[in-house]
């Protein structure tokens, strides 16, 4: 039980990580959109 601190700090470390990865993951994935969505605009003219 003493060592509660420890497994608390591990766990919220490891979700703070895996949500700043999925953040920086959806901005490439906006930013993927956008790029697809420009070159769509290109090929139709």
């Amino acid at each position: 039980m003493e060592n509660l601190g420890y497994l608390f700090a591990a766990y919220s470390l490891v979700w703070v990580l895996l949500f700043g990865y999925l953040y920086r993951l959806s901005g490439k994935a906006r930013e993927l959109r956008r790029e697809l969505d420009s070159l769509r605009e290109a090929g139709e003219r």
